[in-house]
């Protein structure tokens, strides 16, 4: 065979080789397999899933005992204990650790503490009759004829049943020249702020008997002399128009207390006694006019200072006779910042001088409280837990600021100040001219309240001052802001008391460090450290009208209750009417003129009168005032009540619901009046009780 035939041969049966030695390996491959074990036997899925969960069990399996096993330390807590009990040689340290003063300043320095500013400012516009201090006393209204008898009314019988129940009712319901204005200045005023009672004459006094207003119906101060502080001279009070718009906020004393505690307590030198408490010096009020602009548009021009305690103190030692008797426990005012009510004649004046987050009761009275809840709590379960009962021995004393010198030594302030009222360099310390009074030598407080109490006021009138361009204007718009300062105690009043400066933290070094040298360089310590201003008060205004009203028994004539099926309705018959004692500020005679008359719906509480019943507020003497005309804007709206109650099945005339009555102040403002809440309050201003009422 040649070569050609075999390539030939090879060319045409190449795939049938390579089909051949695919079968040969095939082949083998089979040979090779029957030779191999059965895997079957050894790997088995369902004996792997059985080993698979047995392993698994077996790692969830607690195996704590196995693993400790053999690894617990044989250790003798009280043998070990008894090691600490040993003293540790005092030769083992260097004596200079041993000295807690360089231990402190190496650690601990004196911060700045945060002072919180004062929260919850409010303000109020008023008008009231206000003693002020006179030469020689005499004052318009002293001039008026005594008033004459009142007409007693008869009164029918009434029921036992329906007369004891009216009592029961009453009882929970009762509740330096100093000359004068000038009278042009008075018809200015009148003019400008709304006017008063027009048309009154003076005459001269009448013999006969004189009627008196009791002491105890006096809402507001009792007047009483005061003296000159530059003269010593003795100054009658005389009633005057008090128009001024009051304020107050809550001083966080509790926060503060705290704050200087973890400032300063645990540096070198805490001296609490003398340094390192708070001692407050003094406030400042800023107004600004908000009529034709928005709060939100205000800026820093805008504000200007309208009170500080130097203002108010001046104020009450020049002008103002007396105060009013304080109403706030002592727990909670501070001498200096807590300024004093102002003599508010014949009122009510319970509202300028409380705060919300004030109590009216003392830390003592209101710990005894929470005292005597707890141990009725636990009464059958146990003693009481008194460690949280603790009260600042200080706290709980009372006061009364009127009278005599104006009470001002009540307040911690020594009368002693002469003509330039000792102002400056130690206020705050307990007094002007007191030296260093208040707390210090005092120890730390332990238990403080939360707040303290500061007063501010703004006025638009002081009989006797000099005009201020800047005074509050009746239709204008104002909002106000207060902060405090308190005597610093990185920087204090009295140089002698000044903390090192190795003892103070780099902020607080570098701030003093400044103001020495401002001091050094002006001749002038800047001891007051000032907290950040409040928030902006809510909008005020002077009382647009000089006028006010008191609401008393509603009458509902030919009205009865009649049963609806489950409910009790009212048939009225006729409008119900009221008794109202409407009234407007004469400022000649320094007092409201009141009158008393019927009020339905629709009534404008303006009224003419041939003669007004009016009390001096000095003497609580009744005198009249001849024809006057009560000038007010506020109209009845509505009126209800005054229904007779059915009792056992009958009506009770004596008995009937209460008046509520809705009206329109000469604010523009829409009011609801409780004729029992007022009971009190208007018959006093009507005499009820002389008429037989």
């Amino acid at each position: 065979m040649d070569s050609d035939k075999l390539k030939d041969f090879a060319l045409y049966n190449f795939e049938k080789l390579i089909v051949l030695i695919v079968v040969a390996m095939s082949g083998f491959l089979v040979w090779v397999g029957y030779g191999k074990e059965d895997i079957r036997k050894t790997r088995d899925p369902e004996n792997l899933t059985t080993r698979a969960n047995q392993v698994r069990n077996e790692v969830d399996n607690d195996h704590t005992e196995q693993v400790l096993d053999g690894r617990r330390p044989e250790f003798d807590i009280a043998e070990a204990q008894s090691k600490f009990l040993n003293a540790i040689p005092a030769s083992m340290y260097t004596p200079e650790l041993w000295e807690p003063s360089k231990v402190a300043a190496n650690k601990v320095r004196r911060q700045d503490p945060e002072l919180g500013k004062p929260e919850g400012i409010r303000v109020q516009g008023v008008i009231a009759s206000m003693a002020f201090r006179s030469k020689d006393g005499l004052y318009a209204l002293s001039e008026l004829e005594p008033a004459d008898p009142v007409e007693v009314v008869e009164q029918k019988p009434r029921s036992r049943r329906s007369r004891r129940r009216n009592n029961g009712m009453a009882d929970m319901y009762g509740m330096e020249d100093q000359g004068g204005m000038d009278m042009g200045y008075e018809m200015e005023m009148m003019m400008e702020m709304g006017g008063g009672p027009s048309g009154i004459g003076a005459g001269a006094a009448a013999s006969g008997p004189i009627r008196k207003l009791s002491p105890d119906k006096n809402l507001g101060t009792k007047a009483e002399a005061t003296r000159s502080l530059g003269s010593g001279e003795e100054q009658p009070p005389v009633p005057g128009i008090g128009l001024f718009i009051a304020g107050s906020a809550a001083i966080p004393h509790a926060d503060l207390i705290k704050s200087y505690q973890e400032a300063l307590s645990y540096s070198a030198g805490y001296n609490p006694r003398t340094r390192d408490l708070p001692r407050y010096l003094a406030y400042q009020v800023q107004r600004a006019d908000v009529t034709n602009k928005s709060v939100d548009a205000l800026t820093e021009e805008d504000w200007i200072l309208r009170d500080t305690n130097e203002k108010t103190i001046v104020n009450a030692a020049n002008y103002w006779s007396g105060f009013a008797p304080e109403v706030i426990p002592r727990d909670y005012w501070i001498p200096g910042v807590t300024m004093w009510v102002p003599p508010v004649l014949l009122d009510p004046y319970t509202d300028i001088a409380t705060h919300p987050l004030i109590p009216l009761k003392t830390q003592r009275e209101l710990m005894q409280e929470e005292m005597d809840r707890e141990a009725q709590k636990a009464k059958n379960s146990g003693p009481v837990d008194m460690s949280k009962f603790q009260v600042d021995i200080a706290g709980g004393a009372t006061h009364n600021m009127a009278g005599g010198y104006g009470g001002m030594d009540d307040m911690g302030y020594g009368m002693d100040m002469g003509m330039d009222m000792g102002m400056g360099d130690d206020m705050g310390y307990g007094g002007y001219g007191g030296g260093s009074r208040g707390m210090e030598g005092q120890p730390a407080e332990e238990n403080p309240v939360d707040y303290k109490l500061l007063r501010f006021y703004d006025f638009a009138y002081l009989r006797g001052a000099k005009r201020d361009p800047n005074i509050p204007r009746p239709g204008k718009t104002y909002v106000y802001r207060v902060r405090f300062g308190v005597n610093d105690p990185n920087f204090p009043q009295k140089p002698e008391l000044q903390p090192k400066g190795k003892t103070l933290a780099p902020d607080a070094y570098q701030r003093v460090v400044s103001l020495a040298a401002a001091a050094e360089q002006n001749q002038k310590r800047e001891f007051t450290r000032w907290s950040d201003w409040s928030d902006i008060s809510e909008p005020v205004s002077l009382p647009a009208k000089f006028d006010r009203s008191y609401v008393g028994p509603v009458k509902s004539e030919k009205s009865k209750y009649l049963r609806l099926g489950t409910r009790m309705i009212v048939a009225e018959g006729e409008s119900p009417t009221a008794d109202v004692v409407a009234s407007s500020f004469d400022i000649r005679l320094g007092t409201f003129v009141p009158t008393t008359m019927k009020a339905t719906e629709g009534t404008v509480l303006s009224k003419k009168v041939e003669s007004a019943d009016v009390v001096d507020p000095i003497t609580l003497e009744v005198k009249k005032t001849g024809e006057a005309i009560i000038e007010s804007a506020t109209t009845i709206v509505d009126i209800e009540g005054g229904v007779p109650l059915p009792v056992a099945g009958k009506e009770n005339e004596d008995l009937t619901s209460p008046g509520m009555i809705l009206m329109i102040d000469s604010n523009g403002k829409l009011q609801v009046r409780d004729s029992v809440e007022e009971q009190r309050i208007y018959r006093i201003k009507s005499f009820a009780e002389e008429r037989g009422l």
